[in-house]
């Protein structure tokens, strides 16, 4: 007798952890994953333990979310505690980095007077000795470029603290994911796995590649005494096979997600963030929704909303090749190539501004944006124009357009733009909210105020708009959706910032007779 095929519903939720907490590519990263333990993780559950209260009322003011508050009710505090003492064990190597790291800064501040640096190697901590080379920017200021390629073969990289949580969710809202880590649950299935094992190629094609019960925990490392948890998250229907697109066309995703195919059959998916079949609103596109193969993907910048390890690992069966920006080095710029080829990735390519590729009917071109980075020198990121069979799309994700010049100058390289999707998060975070835990001091409020994480607004973005003479303008990334928002915490609010300089774009390319609307949920053109 045959033994029956199951597939993983479509209603569960795959998300990735290190060490407990939700994994993404600066978690992977050893330096900016180690500094991240320390300087972040640690201090928010040890404030927790201590005034679990505190958490409490801070998590019923919306002025306050995305804030490091720890989501669980004001309970569990024996829970966390244990998950400090783990922390202290398990990551030692990592919190000695960055311990070593900050050790080097003050090294820096009170001996790098512009005199010759070679002296000071002697004298730094035995964790960077060989890892790191001290450096002076052009304008005499110390730093430290940390060689990423020798940590990810050191301690500080370590796979087993790497695994995966599968539960059944019956809507979009999960706690935020950099302030709560992510604690056994009873309907909750914990594996211990690294990403890089195959067993996470064989999760991913589980949505619509059924397998007999015993392979699926064969390979998952599913004993008997959690088979009873793993078939409840199983089911015996198979989904439809995607129907081929035929035509050339792009899909919507919700926030900077967008698929695009060609007639010849290419596929390009651009910062994939995609939502599950959860039961709520709004409508959405799926992994369902996606074609047998992924021919690229591209993505724009090292953030959890554009470059999320939860749906890159759901994927990775079916990508052939990922497209990243090259990043500069800083300790504040990791390496989004090797982060992905260190968990399982193998056709990872970083290209650098102008650089492109071509497949048949599709052609694929790194371009430079400015701003969304808080003024720090990250260089690892880039807007992509995407040529499919003639149908030319650029998406320019969270480009803050400070410098009208930049398309000027792209014009005449690139020529005219049929489709512009733009980001308008014109009222991003402060630097301090991603990368305070990454600096060797605090920085003063006010400039920290005045250094955000944000795009364009009406007045920056229409410049762009007329630079590159689009033909038509698509306004996305500003976290509208439901799903995204245990990654960017962002409420929808008609009244934001956001909101009303998107408002105004769109009124204002109606009156230059250019169509633009503004993306939600999901949407499709050919």
């Amino acid at each position: 007798m045959t033994a029956p095929l199951y597939c993983l519903r479509p209603d569960v939720a795959v998300e990735p952890l290190i060490a407990r907490w939700h994994a993404w590519p600066h978690l992977v990263s050893p330096a900016t994953a180690a500094l991240n333990a320390a300087n972040r993780h640690l201090k928010a559950m040890e404030s927790y333990v201590a005034m679990p209260q505190l958490h409490m009322a801070a998590l019923r003011d919306p002025a306050l979310a995305g804030g490091p508050f720890i989501d669980l009710a004001g309970g569990r505090i024996e829970e966390i505690r244990a998950l400090i003492a783990w922390t202290r064990q398990r990551q030692a190597p990592g919190l000695a980095l960055a311990e070593a790291l900050n050790a080097a800064w003050k090294l820096l501040a009170a001996r790098a007077d512009g005199h010759g640096l070679g002296p000071l190697y002697a004298e730094l901590p035995e964790a960077l000795r060989g890892a790191v080379e001290l450096v002076y920017t052009p304008a005499g200021a110390a730093d430290i470029r940390v060689n990423e390629a020798l940590l990810y073969r050191g301690p500080c990289y370590d796979p087993t603290l790497q695994g995966v949580m599968l539960r059944r969710i019956t809507g979009d809202e999960r706690p935020f994911t950099m302030s709560t880590p992510r604690l056994d649950q009873p309907d909750s299935l914990y594996l211990e796995i690294p990403f890089a094992d195959p067993a996470y190629d064989l999760l991913g094609a589980l949505r619509s590649r059924p397998q007999p019960l015993s392979r699926i925990a064969e390979t998952l490392g599913v004993g008997p005494d959690r088979m009873a948890l793993l078939e409840s998250l199983l089911t015996l229907e198979t989904p439809p096979p995607p129907k081929p697109a035929g035509i050339t066309r792009w899909r919507y995703f919700g926030h900077a997600c967008v698929l695009v195919e060609t007639a010849g059959g290419k596929s390009v998916l651009v910062d994939p963030v995609i939502a599950y079949e959860s039961g709520a609103e709004p409508a959405r596109f799926t992994v369902a929704d996606l074609p047998e193969r992924i021919d690229y993907v591209v993505i724009t910048h090292n953030h959890a909303d554009h470059a999320l390890l939860e749906t890159l690992l759901a994927l990775r069966w079916k990508i052939g090749t990922i497209l990243v920006p090259a990043s500069g080095g800083s300790l504040v710029d990791p390496c989004l190539k090797q982060a992905l080829r260190a968990i399982g990735f193998t056709d990872v390519r970083a290209l650098s501004t102008l650089e492109e590729i071509g497949d048949g009917d599709l052609g694929i071109t790194a371009l430079p944006f400015l701003g969304e980075h808080a003024d720090l020198d990250i260089r690892a990121k880039a807007a992509w124009l995407v040529d499919a069979a003639g149908l030319r799309l650029m998406f320019a994700a969270d480009s803050n357009n400070i410098d009208p010049l930049l398309y000027d100058r792209l014009r005449p390289i690139i020529g005219q733009v049929d489709t512009l999707f733009l980001g308008m998060e014109c009222k991003g975070a402060p630097m301090s909210w991603l990368y305070g835990c990454l600096l060797p001091t605090p920085l003063e409020r006010g400039r920290d105020q005045s250094r955000r994480l944000d795009g364009s607004d009406s007045a920056r973005a229409l410049p762009a708009i007329r630079s590159l003479q689009a033909r038509q303008v698509f306004i996305y990334a500003l976290g509208l959706e439901p799903w995204l928002r245990f990654i960017t915490s962002l409420a929808p609010d008609p009244d934001s910032a956001p909101m009303r300089e998107s408002d105004r774009l769109i009124a204002l390319c109606r009156d230059l007779g250019i169509p633009a609307a503004r993306l939600y949920g999901r949407a499709e053109a050919s």
